[in-house]
């Protein structure tokens, strides 16, 4: 049984929602994510590598193809940072900012900060969204899809390991402090429409009506491998392994009407049910 503490709806999905953001630090990010799965391509499967560069390449031109490219687009420093792997690839390196670049499509320069961009939050993740989806793609089609989806859950997990070495959860974490800095993040980008329920102090559920993860590759027609290239992330069991705030979704918008997400403190609670799909959709959602 479901103790309620707090439930509250927000209306927050806005496609024109405008944020100040610099297009640098997302060019920067996916060259680390490229560089990650070409290392443990390399270690898995390095026979497999320089067809998986040259069928990343022509997906990656293929969609860039398809865009008008404004005037003065590609004035954007390029990233000093080096990168062990990805370097080895100088086209598909160039392939990927403007590819990101396309979609992120600046509006204007921030008037507060020379270095940011006036972009739309919906942008900024078709431009991250996308880019994993064709590196997903690229291996479902050179393996077929059980094969390729195999081969990326182990680089995924190689990945996620990685992320957590870096990036630990600080022990003086806090629920409600880290779910109102999420709320206010996901409302400011416009990102989603959803219901927020407090189970209790350590333990929060969500319904997601709508969000930009799903909007940005629906698309593709493609489900299953939008799946893979976005949410599947939070899902593999290495994810929560060195996480204090656990997560655990049973569906998502790529396959359902809804995404759920439980999120709880490990030190509080172990392995806790997860609230039933009728609960979860029953949410008020006015």
């Amino acid at each position: 049984m479901v103790k309620l503490m707090e439930i509250t709806s927000y209306k927050c999905y806005n496609e024109k929602a405008e944020i100040e953001f610099d297009p640098n630090a997302l060019i920067k990010d996916q060259f680390g994510k490229t560089d990650s799965v070409l290392k443990y391509l390399i270690e898995y499967k390095p026979e497999l590598i320089t067809n998986y560069i040259l069928h990343l390449k022509k997906r990656i031109k293929n969609a860039i193809d398809t865009f008008d490219k404004k005037d003065g687009f590609y004035d954007f420093p390029d990233i000093e940072e080096k990168f062990e792997f990805l370097d080895q690839y100088p086209e598909l390196r160039k392939l990927t900012q403007e590819f990101l670049l396309v979609h992120m499509n600046p509006l204007k320069k921030s008037p507060k900060n020379s270095e940011k961009f006036i972009v739309y939050g919906l942008n900024q993740a078709m431009a991250l969204e996308r880019i994993s989806y064709h590196r997903v793609k690229t291996f479902v089609e050179l393996l077929g899809k059980e094969n390729g989806i195999e081969l990326y859950t182990k680089i995924l997990t190689k990945i996620v390991d990685d992320m957590h070495t870096k990036n630990q959860q600080k022990s003086d974490i806090s629920m409600t402090k880290n779910h109102e800095k999420a709320i206010k993040y996901w409302c400011k980008r416009g990102l989603a429409d959803f219901a927020y329920c407090r189970l209790d102090e350590h333990m929060t559920i969500y319904r997601f009506d709508s969000c930009f993860t799903h909007t940005a590759l629906k698309d593709f027609n493609d489900p299953d491998i939008a799946y893979y290239a976005s949410c599947y992330i939070g899902d593999i069991p290495e994810y929560n392994k060195k996480r204090i705030i656990h997560l655990r979704r049973t569906q998502t918008l790529h396959h359902k009407d809804f995404c759920d997400e439980l999120y709880w403190d490990s030190r509080v609670h172990n392995n806790p049910k997860h609230p039933s799909i009728d609960f979860i959709r029953n949410l008020e959602k006015d």
